[in-house]
């Protein structure tokens, strides 16, 4: 469990610091990606009937790693504009 906590925090550290254009242009999908989340959450749906309480812990926990990666961006973003007023005093 620490560990997707830990990979949350270190993912949201650095999209801070990655580029926009990063990524560079956008890709021309072949296939429909809409219909591919809708197979994806049926499988999921027919799993979570059956598991029901591990899928209510894991969700809890994806709401715990928003909130942690939030949290972080906007320590990070306040300690940035911080610095940027210092360095320009």
């Amino acid at each position: 469990m620490m560990f997707f906590i830990r990979a949350a925090f270190w993912l949201a550290i650095v999209s801070v610091f990655v580029p926009r254009d990063f990524a560079g242009d956008p890709m021309d999908l072949s296939f429909d990606t809409a219909s591919t989340r809708i197979d994806a959450g049926q499988a999921v749906d027919s799993w979570c009937v059956e598991r029901e309480a591990l899928c209510e812990a894991g969700s809890e926990a994806v709401e715990l790693g928003g909130f942690l990666a939030g949290f972080a961006a906007t320590r990070l973003e306040t300690a940035i504009e911080d610095r940027q007023q210092t360095s320009k005093s």
